[in-house]
């Protein structure tokens, strides 16, 4: 029977045994030091900008959006943005084995690659990748602010991939006076991390730079609990991070970013029994960088920001297998942006946006060679305050793609405060698009499958909308909510004979959590997701996507240098397909809770120790059918620091 979704998300907002992970809170400049829990108040004021790509109060967004702080990365001491999403209401998270291995995240029933994935502004998303996703697989939490998560479509300000929703990660500037810190970690599987950075901020200029080594020798990616699977896979990652601003002026700024990895890693060649080797191996080159300018007329009237972005990206497989099908495969995606946004405000309770933005991509394979798509973005947006009680924002976009034409989304958010009893209803409404990768047009046929590529595919497209609350008790001591999520989706490419669209889907659930600061220092927060995704053609469950979901997370600062962590993650089952079988067959996936903790001491202002103990009860379960997961490992390390 499947539960009414309002009442239900009512009953668990309400229960305090369901602490949640809507994780806001205030920017720490140094996660290896910003520890302290904060007011629920102070959070709430946390200024954001992915919702209305201006700075807004957390408090005041319509739209539903979680933002994950470098405080919460801080303490849970992961190492990777994957790990971190999994307990943010409406994400799902699959990996294919360990660290390192395909990495997808569904938001609202979406598919992975309708998400548009942001890096300070960057687009990320790989356009060379079948879908022009992004594989979470490489991506570290070196340096990172924050995250912003925001769900519904989000087309009218990003343009395409942004169907399902939006995630921005922002990276650290510099502060302050100059900070030198070291970092050596290891643990569980021959693993170990190794780093430095360096920042600080004069009156003219900020920066940060940072150069992180993870290695690990990792477990069969194929489940060794699957007869046969015996090989270890190892992953190698060096991340170099970069931050430089200059601020000539009082009202002109500039900043430059770039993000670099390189990333090595042994791989299965599918998800059953004896399907581990050591033949295939992966190398994947990720660069990312952007230059903004910021600049102020008129006394604030006019605001503009510039931004010039380009990521590249590389992925080098090897099979070294005596007779090997595929022996060798290159892939390499390109993306330049550039936007151009203009924010007038003639009234303190009205912000008017206008921007342009164009947008090449390009991809090449060793079999393809190379193909280029051009989008041209013009985009409108009206936020509107009355008396601090109503925030209303409404926006359209129009995108005119050199290969399919013109296409018209739009949104609109309303949130109404009533703050005498610290309530506050919300709700959207949106439509999304997005293109068709460069792959799905332009790959070649196959001999055995015949066409692939098809030139004639249509975008994808989405409408969705949510309701929703949330409300403070006890002096803001007490916060806890609830959405309910509508999406639809159409035209959806599929692979039956080549490339069509095939299919369209439907997703719909709640998301509800809760947060409560009983003591100074201690936060319980938890959340759980209900969601019903259906394929439309088929009438069956979308793969991958359970129906029930849910995290508490716990964390205590106390004797004002200690803190420790406490995180339950709880995911239901789920549909997905056997991969070692032929004909494919459709299998459920058991659901499954894994508990994690990670503590840690500042001995004093130079040095920090910390520890993580990872499925701490030693679970065996599967995220993808024939995977394997990390059983119980633990972690240690210091951080030392001068400044």
């Amino acid at each position: 029977m499947t539960p009414p979704p309002l009442l239900l998300a009512g009953l668990l907002a309400a229960s305090p045994l369901l602490p949640a992970v809507e994780q806001v809170g205030n920017n720490a400049s140094d996660p290896a030091l910003q520890e302290q829990s904060e007011p629920i108040v102070k959070r709430l004021d946390t200024m954001v900008i992915s919702a209305t790509r201006t700075e807004q109060e957390l408090r005041n967004i319509g739209s539903s959006m979680t933002v994950i702080t470098a405080q919460d990365i801080a303490n849970r001491q992961l190492y990777t943005v994957a790990e971190l999403l999994r307990t943010v209401p409406g994400v799902d998270v699959v990996q294919n084995g360990g660290m390192g291995r395909t990495t997808s995240v569904f938001i609202r029933g979406a598919a992975s690659a309708q998400a548009l994935v942001l890096l300070d502004g960057i687009e990320i998303n790989d356009p060379s990748s079948p879908s022009s996703g992004f594989d979470f697989a490489d991506l570290t939490v070196d340096d990172i602010e924050r995250i912003e998560i925001l769900r519904g479509p989000q087309s009218p300000l990003y343009g395409s991939d942004a169907i399902g929703g939006v995630i921005n990660i922002i990276t650290r500037k510099g502060k302050g006076k100059p900070r030198i810190s070291l970092l050596g970690e290891g643990g569980s599987y021959d693993s170990y991390k190794v780093g430095g950075s360096v920042n600080g901020a004069t009156d003219l200029f900020n920066y940060n730079l940072s150069v992180n080594r993870l290695r690990t020798r990792g477990f069969s990616a194929a489940d060794a609990d699957l007869e046969g699977n015996t090989e270890k896979d190892g992953y190698r990652n060096t991340t170099v991070n970069t931050t430089l601003g200059v601020a000539p002026l009082e009202n002109f700024d500039l900043q430059w970013n770039l993000r670099y990895s390189d990333a090595d890693k042994d791989l299965d060649n599918c998800g059953g029994p004896f399907c581990d080797n050591d033949f295939r191996k992966n190398n994947t080159q990720e660069l990312y960088t952007g230059l903004n300018g910021n600049l102020s007329l008129f006394e604030g009237i006019w605001d503009q920001r510039l931004a010039v972005t380009y990521s590249d990206s590389n992925r080098e497989n090897v099979d070294e297998s005596p007779g090997a099908f595929v022996p060798y495969s290159k892939f390499e995606g390109n993306k330049l942006k550039v936007n151009w946004q203009h924010d007038i405000h003639f009234v303190d309770f009205n912000t008017l946006t206008l921007g342009f933005s164009d947008e090449e991509e390009w991809m090449s394979t060793d079999s393809i060679s190379r193909k280029s798509q051009n989008t041209a973005g013009y985009y409108l947006q009206d936020q509107l305050n009355l008396w601090d009680r109503s925030y209303t924002t409404a926006g359209v976009r129009y995108d005119d793609n050199n290969r399919f034409g013109g296409k018209t989304t739009w949104r609109v958010t309303q949130l109404f405060a009533i703050d005498e009893i610290g309530t506050r209803i919300k709700g959207s409404y949106g439509t999304g698009f997005k293109t068709p990768s460069l792959f799905q047009l332009f790959a070649p046929a196959d001999p055995f499958f015949g066409p692939i590529g098809n030139p004639d595919l249509k975008p994808e497209t989405s409408r969705g909308w949510d309701v929703g609350f949330t409300q403070t008790l006890w002096d803001e001591r007490v916060l806890f909510g609830a959405s309910y999520f509508s999406n639809h989706f159409e035209d959806l490419i599929g692979f039956t004979t080549g490339y069509n669209n095939i299919d369209s889907a439907s997703s719909k659930g709640v998301e509800s959590y809760i947060e409560i600061n009983p003591l100074p220092g201690l936060t319980l927060r938890g959340n759980y997701t209900y969601t019903e995704s259906e394929d439309d053609t088929t009438g069956l469950a979308q793969l991958r996507l359970p129906k029930n979901k849910g995290s508490v997370n716990i964390n205590y600062n106390f004797l004002e240098h200690a803190n420790i962590n406490l995180n339950v993650l709880v995911v239901g089952d789920r549909a997905d397909l056997d991969f070692s079988s032929f004909p494919f067959r459709r299998v459920t996936v058991p659901g499954y809770t894994v508990v994690n903790l990670a503590g840690s001491y500042e001995v004093n202002q130079y040095l920090k120790t910390f520890v993580r103990i990872d499925n701490l009860f030693d679970k065996q379960y599967q995220e993808v059918f024939g995977f394997g997961t990390s059983g119980v490992s633990a972690f240690g390390g210091i951080r030392l620091s001068y400044q």
